[in-house]
């Protein structure tokens, strides 16, 4: 810009977020994700049934679901809907080991690395349809094992 001259950028006000819950099936590495505009226990808890959808379609019995420490997954309405679906059993991850969590670790940065760094997108829509590709192209290259 010219020297002395200042230049307005319009900016939406706030940044928009998304939020993505990655779970990985071991040990074919496939991922089942969604995609939702906030991150709270009723959104968690949509993505426990949606594992619960799976599990019923692939005839599995039961899940052990690996999960940190953050708010949401320990929350009383995350803890009451584990209470009432007994087949998926939470391991709860030591406190401040984030080496031992592999979807963080490994999936989560690698998909903001390639999807956000050094990106601009036009909606939050297109960062989303972004999102979904990249984990659709991540499961093309891992199969389903029916472990039952």
């Amino acid at each position: 810009m010219p020297k002395g001259e200042q230049r307005e950028i319009p900016t939406p006000g706030r940044n928009e977020r998304t939020n993505v819950f990655i779970t990985m099936l071991w040990p074919s590495k496939k991922i089942l994700y969604n995609i939702r505009k906030r991150r709270r226990s009723r959104e968690f808890k949509d993505h426990l049934k949606s594992l619960l959808r799976h599990m019923r379609r692939h005839g599995l019995k039961g899940l052990i679901l690996i999960i940190d420490n953050a708010t949401i997954h320990k929350s009383r309405e995350t803890r009451l809907f584990l209470e009432r679906h007994r087949e998926i059993n939470p391991f709860y991850l030591p406190k401040y080991s984030p080496s031992l969590n592999e979807v963080k670790g490994r999936i989560i940065r690698m998909l903001k690395k390639n999807i956000c760094t050094n990106h601009t997108y036009q909606s939050i829509k297109e960062l989303e349809d972004a999102a979904r590709q990249y984990l659709r192209n991540h499961n093309k290259g891992h199969k389903h094992l029916d472990l039952t």
